[in-house]
């Protein structure tokens, strides 16, 4: 009995090709997947603990740039004598509170409900050469939060006859996880100076009260 060689038309062997790359593929994503939940239900919480301080500062950032760009206005009035010498430093009260009440509503909405925050793939391992390294693992967390804005105002040396004034708005947030799989709580703070001013000679008077 003659055998018969029988040849399949190159389109269906190209077929099935590409399937066996795509279940190559998606058994590959299906085993990864696996060993990144196995290995995110044992972090620990302090690797948890850093991640969320991370998400609280980048939330904090961006409310800050976004009300600072809405409005770029400066916050501190400087009045001058005749010889052009500063003698008077006065802030905008209106602006300083309408930038309080931006940056807070803001946070108010980014600091609570549902959150992904990252964490490299190399620290789940556990293995110190890896940590920090790899690709970042999405972990979700429940955020409950709150924030607190003030200003200061400081004066510094800046050489000879020489002072530098600044007007800083430090903003205060906390966020707690209440999750069973990834309790945590974390406080985190932010400065940005608003206005700084070269004072050459005798400090001038301050009209400042934030």
């Amino acid at each position: 009995m003659r055998y018969i060689k029988r040849r399949f038309p190159r389109r269906y062997r190209r077929a099935g090709g590409r399937r066996r790359w795509v279940l190559l593929i998606g058994a590959a994503a299906v085993i990864i997947g696996l060993l990144c939940e196995r290995a995110i239900s044992g972090v620990s919480p302090e690797l948890i603990q850093e991640a969320a301080r991370g998400y609280v500062l980048e939330c904090v950032s961006k409310a800050v740039d976004a009300e600072l760009e809405a409005d770029p206005a400066p916050f501190v009035r400087v009045e001058r004598e005749s010889g052009g010498q500063v003698s008077m430093l006065s802030a905008d009260q209106e602006r300083l509170n309408s930038l309080r009440a931006g940056v807070l509503e803001r946070l108010s909405r980014s600091l609570k409900g549902r959150a992904t925050v990252f964490v490299p793939v190399g620290s789940l391992t556990g293995v110190g050469l890896f940590n920090g390294r790899g690709f970042p693992v999405p972990i979700k967390l429940q955020l409950e939060g709150s924030a607190v804005v003030e200003f200061s105002t400081e004066f510094t040396g800046a050489g000879l006859n020489q002072t530098c004034h600044r007007l800083v708005m430090t903003v205060q947030a906390r966020v707690c996880s209440p999750s069973r799989r990834f309790e945590t709580s974390v406080e985190a703070e932010a400065s940005t100076v608003l206005a700084e001013t070269m004072v050459v000679g005798q400090v001038p008077k301050l009209n400042i009260q934030p």
